[in-house]
């Protein structure tokens, strides 16, 4: 299979950055004490264009330390993107959007993770293959022109940081379990480059060879770094170990000498080659693995740890393995110390499988051997790499344990399968992910009716499609689900179940079409272009998957596509059946009504576990379409008429309409219940009515208790004479819609009597059509007849457990009827059931409660009978919402004497489940007054008490004996959850708290967060910041990936304010008034608006909108370093729920300091910068009339510059309408938004702190002709400022020293660059006030008094702290040219850095114009 091309697409041809990677060989020394691997990579690529000098791969979390190019050294950039997933300092909250904007860069391939530049020596060499043809520069880049010899690449890198990709167990110090490290693989791209560099855009494929080395022993994974007395190996000291980092700790973890000498093993993809002992260091061993077949980089894995090996292949049947030989799989299971039968007996069917799927679809893809570790801490179930599945130990389960059969059995099996299709065939696009998700599934749905059979694969089917039906409300369709599915766990849940769904109607659909040829046989299609290679890289899309299918099953899919695939949402029928005698036909009336308004948000409000979710939908582009389409496609109608033949019927859905006629076949009626009639005629006067065989009629459930005292024993009902009559005028038996399962839709058939769905109960064999039947009791008001039919049902052991249990659950129903004669009938059939089925025979001697029996557990089916009663019992209430007395003491007469002695299965889930239908029994549903009876509210508070005691010592016993995932203390806190949320015991959430510390199981934790979530308790500060800190630190990823879920459920609970108050008991009602406020139509407003999306996020908003402390953790928990990227960006969509998006960066300024100079003599001064602190803006000696704001962009920064007014005319008097100049006082300048940078300058030469524009070292040219005269002029305008017209400092300009004469001119002059319409002229003018300045500036540092000759002077100091600028200066001043006015149009600002040295440059261009004085500030 040819890998895939990297490349940036340009133009035609191939790309200078083009290449192919053919193969890649990977080199690890792995270390457990330090944590630590060193890595070294061999790639091998080959270019598409002899210009290509920069590869492109993606690398994180590593460190790479050299990297050669056919063993030259290359230079190489690398971006870490765990280096930018945190807030940068000074940023908020607010600026969420910029770490998400870089994580989704890396997402997406555009930025360069690692850019490895060739070196100039590198010459790529080309070798024209044979009949091509080129140019002589061997330019040519066509696909088959020229091809080069491949290019190695080299790359030596460290990783000590695991956030992503690899995963340690084990090395804390507080962790007791077995240390051990693996691989956390994902369908996603991006987890293999966390731990060696490669091109993981999930589509090229490529041969793999590893080289690992690992510890021998487990103790030599521990004591190799403490061996040198200085305790510094290899770079690190004895302090960077995980285990025994204690002063006190010298031996290392606390391991007995067997422990230590357990042989570590090392499990990876592809085939082991060799294993041997490193021969310079006999505590470490290198196995190497070779993967042959092309994969993608994220479908690699290993493990390191003392595993145990378990060999399944052992149960593999002996008639298979003398079929099968030397081409049998096989099956090689790893597990920690302890845990071999635990293997066993949860995936003995591995070998089997395997042969199944070899036999139906394709043999295996990957050599002869399928191997499986059990991890701990692993975030999902299974992590799918080539040949090798990383599985969770929480899949494991002893053989005395039921429950998790089915989950785990259906968990292996698709680990399995997604060798086949999630490996080795995988999605051309992620919005065909649906494809693998469904096909891969679909394979395990298939096995798993061989192994458990077909009447719990139609009951599971069943199942799933009825919770695809009350899920799939306002979600994306299958294809745009593969592009949302990685923003919420909940999308990849829906995703695997729908596209589960459709491909099971898929393959009725075909099968019923074709006979044979289904969605099988489709999947074996595709898996046998994939191994042809007539896919690209095995990839598929929907378009091909859809060709593929139509096929196979010889019909065009089109629609079916595009409901089912393009479009969302479920249909919703109802059915209207009509008789019609003279015709005699059926008439059907079809309707769809999914697109009425009945679905809306009022009947289908905005739940707390969906919030979030639908949340980030949203902030993805995702918008509901509420214009819901007809769907369309046969449809089959199952008519069982009156002498018992089901007759068939396709019906065309053509439109949201359709009205049909069915021809009606039966001539005779009721012949089936007439027979029935006189058996139990029969019956009661003792006759045989078995000789008469004229209607021969198959009764095969529900015909128990058929003899009179059976009847009155069980207190059983039959139909009353009226519905005799009524049946036997009926023409059919009864109507069932969808009998083959074609479509995943919710059917109601209109006007079809009860009797019907009571004959479809009894006579059809379907385990679907039985649920249907019992889903629709379920919606009835408890009646006898009722309870009797679904007695019978439960009792009768013909029927599926699954329809027996869900009797069980409606008969509680028909318990809680507000008539007591039918209350009290349920529960005596459920206690007459339970006491036939698991209770000793009552005798004279033992009345009241019978005893149960010993447990026997050996039958499935009865054991979930058997949980299921009492289950039923305790949701049986009262009229005052309270179960009755002799409920409450039944249940705890069970739980007290169980007696499981004998018995080869553990009791722990049952007593469990009696545990929390003791607690369903003191909940109440109706609020009543407790003083209205006193000895009721007595007996209650005793028997409370007793029911706590017995909770309670059951959780206590699971302290002192561990059950099986710590069953009891699950339970029991999940009861304490309900009994404080009812109000029955005091509210203390301390009880769940002490729970939550780590070192408890990961599921206890976690339930108890539940309770803590659930009572509200996410309000207050201090669980807020714990919850948070302990998603943020704690090392465990299933911990964290759980308590996020949490998190975000308490989230939506905030959302939708369903959160409960518990803050106080309730108080009694003993002499105290209640008063019964109405809510007002704002609480009602705000209630209605927040079961819509759009209401429950502004009202979250405004809820946390003043949460300081929220705020808090969430910029700690995202500067965390131990979350993975996946954590990252749900906390990173979080804050955009919560905060407004802000583009704007606070920057943090120093105040600038005051310099001071000191004379030395010999015309030496010092400079030194003083303590004090400038905190103000620097005084302007002109007061602006107006500012003008100039914007600078990067960085942003607000800078007042001056508008210049008009000067004044020539003439001694101001005109009016010009604003006079003011004089030139000391005015403070407006203050900026931030602080101005201030650049310290050189030692030797201060500079004031305001410029008007660069000052320039050059020869000024001749001085304009203008009138010597005009500067006189202005102190007639200004009296005060006379003294400064002396003609003193020009004479004084000539006693300057020659040698400092042309300094200090050249220093004074000052350049201002002048736009005149298109001509720039350069204006250079020095006025006297510059010169009295000097002047001033000199006697100031000799310590005499200045001249008065301005009305305020700057100051030495003020002089000296000036910055940017060569000369002190205190204003700017230009001579008027032409006697022309000068208007000021427009400003500019620059920053520029010359020498290291930063200056501020303003441009002010002026339009044709007089420049007046002016002054000109910073």
């Amino acid at each position: 299979m040819a890998p895939i091309e990297t490349a940036d697409e340009s133009g035609d041809g191939a790309a200078p950055t083009s290449f192919t990677l053919l193969k890649q060989s990977i080199d690890l020394d792995i270390r457990f004490s330090p944590r630590v691997i060193k890595g070294k990579t061999t790639l091998e690529i080959e270019p598409h264009s002899p210009l290509l000098r920069e590869v492109h791969l993606n690398c994180r979390q590593l460190k790479p330390t050299s990297v050669t190019v056919e063993d030259r050294n290359a230079s190489f950039r690398y971006s870490d993107l765990y280096e930018r997933l945190t807030l940068y300092p000074g940023t908020d909250l607010g600026q969420h959007h910029f770490p998400k904007t870089r994580i989704e860069r890396h997402a997406n391939g555009a930025e360069d993770e690692l850019l490895v530049t060739f070196p100039d020596s590198v010459r790529i060499k080309e070798s024209r293959q044979d009949g091509a043809t080129g140019n002589a520069a061997g330019l040519g880049t066509g696909a088959g022109d020229f091809s080069y010899d491949p290019i190695k690449v080299v790359i030596e890198y460290t990783l000590d940081e695991f956030r992503d990709g690899i995963h340690f167990t084990g090395v804390e110090d507080s962790d007791a379990r077995y240390p051990h490290v693996y691989t956390r693989g994902s369908s996603f791209p991006g987890t293999a480059s966390c731990w060696f560099p490669t091109v993981d855009d999930g589509a090229t494929k490529i041969a793999f060879d590893l080289s690992i080395k690992y510890p021998r022993t487990l103790g030599d994974a521990f004591n190799k770094g403490r061996s040198t007395s200085s305790g510094v190996t290899n770079g690190y000291s004895a302090g960077d170990s995980a285990i025994g980092s204690d002063a006190d700790d010298e031996e290392g973890p606390d391991f007995t000498e067997e422990e230590k000498a357990l042989e570590m093993a090392v499990i990876c993809s592809g085939e082991l080659t060799d294993d041997i002992t490193d021969t310079e260091d006999p505590t470490r061993k290198t196995a190497s693995f070779e993967i042959d077949s092309s994969i993608l980089a994220e479908n690699v894995g290993l493990a390191i740890g003392p595993f145990t090996h378990v060999d399944l292949s052992m149960y593999r049947d002996t008639q298979d393995d003398e079929r099968l030989g030397s081409s049998a799989i096989r099956v090689h299971a790893f597990c920690l110390p302890g845990k071999e039968d635990e293997v066993r007996n949860s995936a003995m069917m591995l070998a089997r499988t395997l042969d199944s799927f070899t036999e139906r679809y394709q043999s295996y893809p990957y050599g002869k051997a399928y191997k499986l570790v059990f991890v701990d801490d692993l975030d999902r179930d299974v992590a799918h790499t080539a040949s090798f599945s990383i599985c969770s130990s929480r899949l494991l389960f002893p053989e005395t344990v039921w429950e998790p059969l089915v989950d785990t059995t259906r968990t292996l099996v698709h680990a399995v399968a997604s060798q086949w299709i999630g490996v080795n065939v995988v999605p051309l696009r992620p919005s065909d992910r649906w494809i693998i998700a469904g096909g891969s599934w679909f394979m395990t749905e298939l096995y798993l009716r061989d192994l458990f059979g077909r009447n719990d694969h139609r009951f599971r089917q069943k199942e799933i499609a009825d919770r695809v039906i009350q899920m799939d409300r306002k979600r994306p369709s299958l294809l745009i689900l593969g592009d949302m599915v990685d923003i919420d766990p909940g999308e990849e849940e829906f995703m695997e179940l729908k596209s589960l769904s459709v491909l099971s109607i898929l393959h009725n659909r075909l099968v019923k079409q074709s006979g044979k040829n289904g969605v099988d046989r489709c999947l074996y299609r595709l898996l046998l272009n994939a191994r042809n290679e007539k896919l690209p890289n095995g990839a598929i899309d929907t378009e091909a998957f859809r060709d593929i299918c139509e096929k196979v099953g010889h019909q065009k899919l089109d629609a079916f596509f595009n409901q089912w695939v393009y479009g969302s949402g479920c249909p919703s029928f109802q059915v209207f059946p009509s008789f019609n005698k003279k015709k005699q036909v059926i008439n059907l009336t079809i309707r769809q009504i999914q697109a009425e308004s009945t679905l809306g948000p009022e009947v289908n409000p905005l739940a707390a576990p969906d919030f979030v979710r639908e949340a980030k939908e949203k902030k993805k582009g995702f918008r509901h379409s509420s214009d819901l389409t007809a769907f369309v496609g046969p449809m089959t109608v199952r008519i069982h008429e009156a002498d018992g033949t089901p007759y068939e019927h396709i019906v065309d859905i053509n439109s949201s309409n359709v009205k049909v006629e069915i021809q009606y076949n039966t001539k005779y009626k009721r012949l089936k219940r007439n027979k029935l009639a006189r058996e139990r005629a029969a019956a009661q006067q003792g006759l045989d009515a078995t000789g008469d065989q004229e209607d021969v009629t198959f009764y095969s459930l529900g015909d128990l208790f058929q003899s009179p005292e059976e009847t009155d024993d069980w207190q059983l009902s039959d139909w009353s004479p009226e519905d005799e009559a009524k049946m036997e005028q009926e023409s059919y038996e009864w109507i069932r819609v969808d009998a083959d399962f074609e479509w995943i839709a919710a059917t109601h058939i209109n006007d079809m009597p009860s009797y019907m769905y009571v004959s479809q109960l009894q006579q059809d064999k379907d385990v679907v059509a039985q649920a249907e039947t019992i889903q629709y009791l379920a919606t009835k008001e408890g009646h006898p007849l009722i309870s009797s039919i679904l007695i019978k049902t439960l009792m009768d052991s013909r029927y599926f457990h699954g329809i027996r249990t869900m009797a069980a659950d409606v008969l509680a129903n028909c318990a809680n009827c507000a008539t007591q004669k039918v209350g009290s009938l349920g529960f005596y059939h459920l206690t007459k059931a339970f006491e036939v089925l698991f209770c000793l025979p009552r005798t004279e001697e033992t009345q009241g409660t019978p005893m149960t029996r010993s447990n026997d557990f050996s039958d499935r089916s009865f054991y979930l009978i058997q949980k299921a009663i009492p289950k039923a019992i305790s949701k049986i209430k009262g009229p005052d919402g309270r179960a009755p007395r002799r409920v409450r003491e039944f249940l705890l007469d069970i739980i007290r004497y169980n007696d499981n002695r004998g018995n080869d299965y553990s009791d722990d889930f049952y007593l469990a489940t009696l545990m929390s239908a003791l607690t369903e029994s003191l909940r109440t549903t109706k609020v009543t007054d407790p003083t209205l009876d006193l000895d009721a509210e007595g007996e209650l508070f005793v028997f409370t008490q007793k029911a706590m005691d017995e909770l309670s010592r059951h959780q206590r016993l699971d302290e002192w004996i561990p059950t099986y995932q710590n069953i009891y203390t699950v339970t029991a806190l999940s009861c304490g959850l309900t009994l404080m949320l009812n109000k029955v015991i005091p509210f203390v959430p301390s009880e769940f708290l002490q729970y939550t510390r780590a070192g408890n199981a990961e599921n206890v934790r976690l339930e108890a967060w539940t309770c803590l979530v659930e009572l509200g308790m996410i309000k207050r500060e201090n669980i807020l910041r714990y919850m948070i800190y302990e998603i943020a630190s704690d090392p465990s990823p299933h911990f964290r990936a759980g308590l996020l879920r949490l998190f975000e459920l308490a989230l939506g609970h905030l959302a939708i304010g369903d959160l409960p108050v518990l803050d106080k008991a309730a108080e009694p009602a003993n002499g105290g008034l209640v008063i019964e406020q109405e809510e007002g139509p704002t609480d009602r407003e705000s209630e209605l608006k927040r079961r819509k999306l759009e209401g429950a996020m502004a009202a979250l908003k405004m809820e946390v909108a003043t949460d300081a402390t929220l705020r808090r953790c969430l910029q700690s928990a995202l500067r965390s370093g131990v979350t993975s990227v996946r954590d990252v960006l749900d906390f990173l969509e979080i804050c955009a729920l919560l905060y407004r998006q802000e583009n704007h960066l606070i920057i943090n300024l120093k105040y600038p300091r005051y310099w001071r100079s000191r004379h030395i003599g010999n015309g030496k001064l010092v400079f030194t910068r003083s303590e004090r602190i400038r905190t103000t803006a620097r005084v302007s000696l002109i007061e602006p009339p107006k500012t003008q704001k100039i914007l600078i962009r990067k960085p942003t920064l607000k800078i007042s510059a001056p508008v210049l007014p008009p000067a004044p005319a020539a003439v001694p008097d101001p005109v009016p309408s010009a604003a006079p100049i003011p004089p030139p006082a000391p005015v403070a300048a407006p203050v900026l938004p931030v602080p101005t940078p201030v650049v310290t300058p050189p030692a030797t030469q201060p500079s004031p702190p305001t410029v008007a524009a660069e000052p320039q070292k050059i020869t000024p040219p001749p001085p304009p002709a203008v009138p010597v005269e005009k500067p006189k002029e202005k102190p007639k305008e200004k009296p005060k400022e006379k003294p400064k017209a002396k003609p003193e400092p020009k004479p004084k300009k000539s006693q300057t020293p020659a040698s400092e004469r042309p300094k200090k001119q050249k220093e004074s002059k000052s350049l201002i660059r002048l736009k005149y319409q298109n001509t720039e002229r350069f204006a250079y003018a020095l006025s006297d006030e510059q010169t009295h300045a000097r002047k001033n500036k000199r006697k100031a540092e000799e310590g005499l008094a200045d001249e008065p000759a301005f009305k305020r002077q700057a100051t030495a100091d003020e002089i000296d702290d000036m910055p940017l600028m060569k000369r002190s200066s205190t204003e700017r001043s230009g001579t008027p040219l032409n006697g022309e006015r000068g208007l000021t149009r427009n400003a500019s600002l620059d920053l520029q850095v010359n020498g290291g040295r930063p200056r501020l440059i303003v441009k002010l261009y002026v339009g044709k114009a007089n420049l007046a004085k002016f002054p000109v500030t910073g």
